[in-house]
């Protein structure tokens, strides 16, 4: 069955006679190939061009047919093209026949005795366009012969007035709802991305805002006092200045103006009040007012501290007496009439919390410091947040990093120097692998690396997907 099926030449699609063919015309004698697994036709091709067929187990496009079966190499040229020549290469594990234009048939084994030359793996024979022949290697049989070539099948077109334009494929008002929506979509996506909303806090972060209140500084610049200009006078001498008069405060007051809506009259409680201030005033200036001769009509002036202290004091003088100070017999500038220095009993030293005073004893004032800093953060990862954004958020942490610095300076209140503070923030805006370090006391470097464990910031975003970002910042601390 299988000898006939080789001997029996495969049918050729189209042929003489058929339309559009014209008969005077010759074709070429190309080469068909009909590929068998199991005894089933598998596959056939016509190769139109005069090109090498190459066979075996790779689906690379560079196999004209990928078989997978056992004992076939990935890739082996089949039939080679040499001059412009076919040549059949088959394995020597191969097994068939081939048969020339004589119409003698010879098996594979037959031409590796003659006409066939071996090329190290395989075995090589010239063919003709006459030439047919079956090849077979386990369930695999290829059977290939030489015909006249087809007429190429026009491709299947419909005509063209139901083809249409390419216009005609859409619909008009599914076109202007889809337009409608690009724009709107790319609109809003225009303004989501030069808009740059802050992320809010958390939670947590908007309860501790709540219950404690953050400390905060104010700076006032102190401008200078300027300074005085010093007048010349025409000799270029300083200018003396001129003397000021004192003016005496007036003690009167000022009449009330009469209210323009009551016919220009005055009120009859005004009146009354008027008259008793005048009253109050008159008698005020004849008790402590001097008069033409020195004394005032009250004769009050000589009751007033330092009124006749002058006049004392020369009666003194003319009388010839010996003044003495002091109180006691004899006595100098102390009390029981030691002139030494330094007697008294002045403020004494009660241990060491500090000295006793009049009105008991003052309180130490609590140190404080001031925290600047030295050098902005720096990040070499680019991500959605932004150096500015995290000192904006670092200022909100300062109250901490001041107490530390506060607890410290009780301890060492000329303490100073600078903190460096490093740290990533993680995708979900946490603060992870935070260090404090730089400053010479550990103590302090402890408590705000501690504090820097709850951080939190704006999650860092690198084109639209979470991502991390590390920071670096420098804070100078220096005692007030």
């Amino acid at each position: 069955m299988a000898n006939q099926r080789a001997q029996t030449p495969i049918p050729v699609a189209g042929g003489r006679g058929q339309p559009g063919v014209q008969q005077n015309q010759p074709r070429q004698r190309i080469l068909r190939i009909g590929v068998l697994l199991g005894g089933n036709l598998v596959e056939e091709r016509l190769i139109r061009d005069r090109v090498p067929v190459v066979i075996g187990q790779s689906t690379k496009k560079t196999n004209t047919f990928s078989i997978p079966i056992e004992g076939l190499p990935l890739e082996f040229t089949l039939f080679a093209m040499e001059e412009g020549k076919y040549y059949l290469r088959f394995l020597a594990k191969m097994d068939g026949r081939l048969s020339d234009a004589g119409g003698s048939v010879n098996t594979l084994d037959a031409l590796k005795q003659r006409g066939a030359t071996n090329v190290g793996d395989y075995w090589q024979v010239p063919l003709t366009d006459t030439s047919r022949g079956k090849l077979s290697l386990g369930d695999l049989t290829i059977l290939f012969q030489f015909v006249t070539e087809p007429p190429r099948q026009p491709k299947p077109m419909l005509p063209a007035s139901v083809r249409g334009t390419f216009a005609d494929r859409f619909d008009p008002r599914l076109t202007v709802i889809m337009a409608i929506s690009i724009l709107f979509n790319f609109a809003f996506v225009i303004y989501a991305f030069l808009q740059d909303p802050e992320e809010p806090d958390s939670m947590a972060q908007k309860a501790y805002n709540l219950s404690f209140k953050q400390d905060t500084v104010e700076l006032e610049e102190k401008k200078p006092d300027p300074e005085p200009v010093k007048e010349t006078g025409s000799d270029g001498s300083a200018a003396k200045p001129d003397k000021v008069a004192v003016k005496s405060p007036d003690n009167s007051k000022p009449t009330p103006k009469t209210p323009a809506n009551d016919g220009g009259g005055r009120k009859d409680s005004d009146n009354v009040a008027l008259k008793e201030a005048e009253e109050a005033r008159a008698a005020a200036d004849a008790l402590t007012a001097f008069g033409p001769n020195g004394k005032s009509e009250g004769d009050m002036s000589s009751r007033r501290p330092g009124a006749d202290l002058d006049q004392q004091t020369r009666d003194l003088i003319a009388s010839g007496k010996n003044v003495k100070v002091g109180g006691g017999t004899g006595g100098g500038s102390r009390n029981s009439g030691d002139p030494r220095v330094g007697t008294g009993n002045g403020p004494k030293i009660n241990g060491p919390t500090g000295t006793e005073t009049a009105g008991g004893p003052k309180g130490e004032k609590e140190p404080t410091g001031r925290i600047s800093v030295s050098s902005k953060p720096t990040t070499d990862d680019e991500s959605s947040l932004t150096p500015d954004a995290v000192l904006k958020r670092i200022q909100s942490y300062m109250p901490g990093i001041t107490h530390c610095y506060k607890e410290y300076l009780k301890k060492e209140a000329t303490a100073r120097g600078k903190v460096q503070l490093t740290f990533t923030v993680n995708a979900s805006g946490r603060v992870v692998s935070p260090s404090a370090s730089g400053f010479p006391a550990n103590e302090v470097n402890s408590c705000v690396q501690g504090l820097m464990g709850g951080w939190t910031f704006p999650p860092p975003k690198s084109d639209g997907q979470p991502t991390s970002a590390t920071f670096s910042i420098g804070l100078q601390l220096v005692p007030e």
